[in-house]
C-alpha cells in the first residue's frame, strides 16, 4: 500500500470514530487512536509531534489499538 492509501485509511477510520463518539474532541480522538502520544514531563503531559512518522506506521499503530478496532 502506498502513502495515499494509508492516509485514506486513517481518515476513513477517524471519520467512523467521529460518528461513533460525537462527544469527543478531535484531539481526544487522536490520542485515543495512538496518533498523538502523550508523555509525562514533570507535572504536565507533552504531546509528541508525529510530523516525521510515515503514514504506514500511524496506520499500523491504529490497527493494534482496541479503541479503533475492537
Amino acid at each position: 500500500m502506498n502513502r495515499l492509501l494509508y492516509n485514506r485509511a486513517i481518515v476513513n477510520k477517524l471519520s467512523e470514530l467521529i460518528e461513533r463518539y460525537p462527544d469527543l474532541r478531535f484531539g481526544q480522538l487522536l490520542v485515543n487512536c495512538d496518533i498523538i502520544e502523550l508523555v509525562p514531563d514533570g507535572t504536565a503531559m507533552i504531546a509528541l509531534d508525529p510530523f516525521d512518522e510515515e503514514s504506514k506506521i500511524t496506520w499500523e499503530k491504529m490497527t493494534k489499538n482496541k479503541y479503533c478496532f475492537e
